[in-house]
């Protein structure tokens, strides 16, 4: 049901109009795409920085410029670890080398399946410039294959999924400060074939078009929405739009969990119901900073 024009609600707060940082944060963080883009970032941050960063990968570059030199060393000690590859226990031997400088050195190399018992002799790899570098020939020098890097899509899909609606979040914050209020005639409303998901309902997609005036020109501002009644509930829609180039707008309630709009005209302060959207950006950011820290 249209309500009627003295009831419709009317942004009178002129530009440029200041949203706090909580307002702003919200709008950029907070739609759905994001949330899930940041909680696979942070599985995946906890991926990188456990296991990635100490793959065989971290030592490709170092095999190619290092001065190496084998010598006969001793297997010390041949453990299980808690790692499995191909239905094979990884193991991690513990072994010393004695460059002939006057000094033992120790080092840790890995197998899949187990290569040596304590006290074997074995060929132990140095690096000449410092030998406390140094493995088992024939052994790798990671508990981890280079192929657990491949998991790293995960974080990289995280990132994209937080990076793709940047843009269009940093659009609308723009026009909620810069924008001009006017209203919009419905036109048009026609369905997309989209669906949208809410739990056990599937809601169709439409697409509604609206006409309105600037300096004696018409524009169309467009949306889609799974909910028609958000954009006919009223004789004409609430349109942003930027006033040096119109076709640059919005339609007001067709944007989730926009400021509303006071009875006095202005935006209100955005509701601290919605901070638990901040949650996940601020846990990865803090995550992350631990690692970095720590490392």
């Amino acid at each position: 049901m249209n309500l009627p024009a003295e009831n419709q609600r009317t942004l009178r707060e002129l530009p440029p109009r200041h949203l706090d940082w909580y307002t702003q944060a919200v709008l950029l963080l907070g739609d759905r795409v994001s949330q899930a883009g940041w909680a696979l970032l942070a599985l995946g941050s906890v991926f990188f920085w456990t296991t990635a960063v100490n793959s065989e990968v971290r030592y490709w570059l170092e095999d190619k410029t290092v001065h190496w030199q084998d010598r006969e060393g001793v297997i010390l000690e041949a453990d299980s670890t808690e790692t499995v590859e191909g239905g094979q226990r990884v193991w991690r031997y513990r072994h010393s080398v004695a460059p002939g400088d006057g000094y033992r050195y120790r080092g840790t190399s890995y197998s899949v399946g187990k290569k040596f018992d304590a006290g074997q002799l074995a060929f132990i790899r140095y690096n000449v410039d410092d030998p406390r570098t140094n493995f088992a020939v024939g052994l790798r020098r990671s508990e981890h294959t280079w192929q657990v890097n491949l998991l790293l899509l995960l974080p990289m899909l995280g990132l994209v999924m937080v990076l793709l609606p940047v843009r269009r979040n940093w659009r609308v914050l723009r026009l909620l400060k810069i924008g001009d209020f006017t209203r919009g005639k419905l036109f048009a409303k026609t369905p997309t074939g989209q669906v949208e998901r809410f739990g056990a309902h599937v809601l169709p997609v439409f697409r509604f078009e609206f006409r309105f005036e600037h300096l004696g020109a018409v524009f169309h501002a467009t949306c889609r929405t799974p909910h028609p009644a958000l954009v006919e509930d009223e004789d004409s829609e609430s349109i942003l739009y930027d006033r040096y180039c119109p076709s640059f707008n919005l339609v007001y309630d067709a944007v989730p969990h926009l400021p509303k709009i006071t009875a006095a005209g202005r935006l209100a302060p955005m509701g601290w119901e919605r901070a638990w959207v901040l949650f996940l950006p601020g846990f990865c950011v803090a995550l992350n900073g631990v690692y970095l820290l720590n490392g």
